[in-house]
This record gives C-alpha cells, structure tokens and sequence, in this order.
C-alpha cells in the first residue's frame, strides 16, 4: 500500500516538474494569495480595526500630522533617537512612520500592504527553494512550513517587523543564490543593498547574516569542491568570493557595532545575552517555548530525528547542513530563547526548521521506502496542525479588534460633551494611548485612567511618559460616566477590578465590558459582536 501511494506521489511529482515557469509562477502565487486570504477575508482580520496594541502609535502621529501640523521629517527624526535609545530598528519607523503620513488611521490600507508583503514573501522562498536545488512541491512545502503556525500572527497584526524583515530576507537570499549560480554582479549588488536595508529593520534579521556568509561557502565547496572540505579547498572558495564575503561582514558589522557602542547590549530586558546568565535559563525558556507556540515544531521535530537517527552513518555525513542549520538557528536562540520563543519571534527561526527538516532532507536520497513515507506524512501534518493554529489564532485576532472597535464607536456614539470616561486598561499602556488618541481625532479629551494598585483616577494616560502636573491630579470615580475594561474573554490583560459598579449598566462587548452610569447618556448604545467562530 505505502509503496503504491509513493509511486503515485512520484508520477504526480514529475508532471509537476514539467510545469512551464509562467504557469509555475501563477500556480505558486493563486496559492499564495489564497493561503493568506484564508485568514485575512476568511476570518475578518483585515477590517477587525483596532486592537489597543501597537496601533497606539498610528494614532498617535495622525492626530500630530492632522492637529499639529507636524513635519514629517521631524516625527522621523524623534522617534529615530527616542528608538535609539533602547534598540536598534531605524528603518522599522522610517517606514512605519512614512506609512502613517500616507494612510492616516486606515487600518485597511496597512493590512492590505501587510497581506501583499506575506504573499511575496511565501513565493520569494518558494523561488529560494528552487534555487537550491528543491523539487518543485518540496519548495512549497518549505515555504509554507516556514510561514504558517503561531509566527502568522505577523501577516494581521500591524506592528511587528518580522513580516517586512522576512520579505526583505527572501528577496536577498533569491538574488543572493541568482549571483552564486550566474556571477552576475547585478544579482550581487540586488543582495548587499537589500541585506543592508535588513539589518537596519531588527536585531534577529542582523543575526541571519552569519548563516548568508558561511551559506556562500557551502555553496562554493559544493561545487568547485565537490562537498569535501579541506584548508585549501576553503581558502579557494574564500579568495573566489572574497569581495563578496568582506561586503556582507561590513554589512553585518555597521548595526552590531551600533548597538554595542551607542546602544548598549544591557537595553534589551529579557532578550539576548545578560550578565550572571546561565544556560539553565536557556534550557528553561526553550522548554517552556517547546510547551507553548513551538510545540508542533518540536513534537514533529522529535519524530523526524528519530527517523533521521536509522540513518546514523549517512546522517553524520550532513554534518555541514547541519552546520549551517545551527548558524541559523543559535543566534536566534541567544537572543529570544531565555525569555521564550513564541507567535512573531518565531521567525525567522521558523525558516531555519524549514531548511533543514524539509528542504535538506526531501532530497536527501538516503531518505527512502516507508520511512520516508512517514517522514513526508509528519511533515504534512505538522503544516496541518500549523493551520488549525493559524486559523484559530486569526478568529481571536479579528473577535477581539471588532470588540474594540465596537467599543470606541459605541462610547463615541453614548458620550456627551461634559462626559468622563474611564479607561481601565492598565498595565496595558498601549491600550490606554489608543482611547486617548483615537478619542482624540474625534474631538473628545475627557478620558481618565484607572491605576488599581493604588485606586487612583488621573489623566496620566501612559506611566512611563510625562506630563504636565495637572495630568496627576486624581478624579473622583463619581463623576465617572462611561467605563471600559477588559473581561475574561481578553486572553491578555483581564483581571478583577475593585471598582463598586452598582450604580451602572453593565454592557458586554466581546473581550470588553462598559459599565454606563444610570441617567448619564440619553442612548445606551449595545454593540453585538460576533463570538469565536472555531473551537476546536
């Protein structure tokens, strides 16, 4: 039976290979789009509008450029040093920033622009895959390992930079693998300029440049030298692609320098290395990663090498893919593996697992018969499994935007012009800084915030910012009209509050709740949001 469904794979395989390269591309890209519009239009992420985490700072920039009358190069210039004084992603908010200037508060307008970077970003390491010499479907199945899972919280939410740091990543690495193959110094040129705008967009994109520099010389071994290493042989392939190689360790070198001598490498709280660490708290953070958004990669992972291991004297002879694995993989580890590896860090370690489970070992010829059948079984499974989380993951994404949403319209709907109303989103500051701008752009200031710890009201709307005096000054929860909290439907930040609510209306609003004083509004307006669509 297993041979007869390998066979068939195999004819199916080489009808595949035939494919023209027109057809080929629009076959890669109709699944590509449909892939990402799966979740995006599928699940409603794309018009589930605010979420009280990092489209704080869109509204923020809006209400400077439409109220402010800001100048463009000036946000730039402030938010560059302000950044520069704790990390190391200039070109993140160039872009960003840029963005807003563009779109305003259309939350539309980035997602489609976020949805095309992933759609690209799918059929560039497609290509790579081909380039390196994968069949056709095992460079599908290399993309898509890479890209589908807990990381594809990237391809709705709006902040993260891992979305356009991939893109950029396997745009270089397609003209990176053109140059070796051709030599053409265009190909050449396309690499270095996009490498350089990678390592300037975030720190775990900088550390994918050891594995570009050592990947130069696998190639080369491979086929001036036939696979075998020798001194000699290395030093051939270092003088053959010297420029090459002393262009990418400037490269490498500009952002880490940067971050050593202007940054400080101490900046980074739980991320990287840090004095009086052990490799206990690695060990930790991975284990408690491998429980967590990991899981699938690890449980699959495990099954995959105890394959691997029935091949122990071959396995040892992929001693340098399994090399050139680890440069890929280490850094990332370094910096994320203590604190926990998880949803968006997940790339590009992600495209790491992908390259060496699916990619190397899918042509691996050793590989073979019923082993192999369920080696390929768990690779589908595990993208199976990567796909219940994505679509899961989306359906909460887009449940909880439109209960925010909802909320901001209802309170801007209720509200009257001598109205109060209290945010009780803290330690969330970014929630706090999303009511206060968007309530802003539509002409409303009276928002207070709630600190529960020490049951204060002020107009302090983000505690690690200052503000004028009269900003500390605390309110009287009396005159409070409209509240808004989170409740237990918010997986992040719900917590029970010591407020007495006796004297108003409870009103549920998905992962929110209001609370409206009794007489305080002429219209009580109740938002009715569409539950979780996928429980299982």
């Amino acid at each position: 039976m297993v041979s007869k469904v390998m066979a068939g794979l195999e004819i199916l395989n080489s009808k595949i290979e035939k494919t023209g390269k027109k057809k080929e591309f629009f076959i890669i890209f109709v699944l590509a789009v449909m892939i990402v519009a799966l979740p995006l239009l599928g699940m409603g992420t794309l018009t589930s509008g605010f979420h009280l985490v990092d489209d704080h700072e869109l509204l923020l920039w809006t209400y400077e450029f439409r109220y402010q009358d800001a100048n463009l190069l000036e946000v730039m210039k402030v938010r560059f040093w302000r950044d520069l004084g704790i990390r190391y992603r200039p070109l993140y908010y160039f872009f960003r920033i840029f963005l807003c200037y563009l779109f305003g508060e259309n939350l539309f307008a980035y997602s489609v622009l976020k949805a095309l970077e992933i759609i690209f970003s799918i059929i560039l390491l497609y290509y790579c895959g081909q380039e390196m010499g994968a069949k056709k479907i095992h460079s599908a199945l290399f993309s898509f390992t890479a890209m589908i899972g807990y990381q594809s919280a990237v391809w709705w939410k709006l902040g993260p930079q891992e979305s356009f740091g991939t893109f950029i990543f396997a745009f270089a690495f397609f003209c990176m693998l053109k140059y070796l193959k051709s030599s053409k110094k265009g190909w050449m040129a396309g690499s270095c300029f996009l490498l350089l705008l990678m390592v300037h967009y975030k720190e775990s994109y900088i550390m994918l440049m050891p594995f570009l520099m050592v990947y130069v010389l696998y190639y080369e071994i491979n086929s001036a030298e036939k696979g075998q290493v020798t001194l000699q042989g290395v030093w051939r392939c270092v003088k053959k692609r010297l420029g090459y190689l002393v262009a990418l360790g400037v490269i490498f070198l500009l952002p880490v320098l940067v971050i050593v001598f202007v940054v400080g490498t101490d900046k980074y709280g739980s991320v990287g290395l840090e004095k009086g660490m052990s490799i206990l708290d690695y060990v930790d953070g991975l284990g408690r990663s491998l429980k967590g958004d990991l899981k699938w990669y690890g449980r699959f992972g495990v099954l995959f090498c105890m394959i691997l291991l029935t091949y122990w004297e071959e396995l040892k002879k992929l001693w340098k893919e399994i090399l050139l694995t680890l440069v890929f993989l280490l850094p990332q580890v370094v910096l994320y593996g203590r604190s926990g590896i998880g949803e968006r860090y997940i790339l590009p370690s992600s495209i790491g697992f992908a390259f060496f489970f699916v990619y190397v070992i899918l042509k691996w010829k050793p590989l073979s018969g019923n082993r192999r059948f369920v080696y390929v079984l768990g690779i589908l499974l595990c993208l199976a499994a990567h796909g219940r989380v994505m679509l899961r993951e989306a359906d909460y994404f887009r449940y909880r935007g439109e209960s925010i949403t909802s909320m901001l319209e209802a309170v801007n709907k209720m509200k009257k012009e001598d109205s109060n109303v209290l945010a009780c989103f803290r330690p969330n500051e970014e929630g706090n800084l999303t009511i206060n701008y968007w309530m802003k752009l539509h002409d409303f200031d009276n928002v207070y915030y709630w600190t529960e710890e020490e049951q204060t009201i002020t107009k302090e709307c983000d505690i690690n910012l200052h503000y004028p005096e009269e900003y500390y000054q605390e309110e009287n929860f009396n005159d409070m009209d409209i509240i808004v909290m989170y409740n237990r439907e918010d997986r992040h930040w719900a917590y029970d509050l010591s407020m007495d609510l006796t004297d108003f209306q409870e009103i549920p609003c998905g992962t929110l709740t209001m609370y409206v004083r009794n007489g305080s509004v002429d219209e009580v307006v109740k938002p009715e949001i569409e539950g979780l669509r996928i429980h299982f």
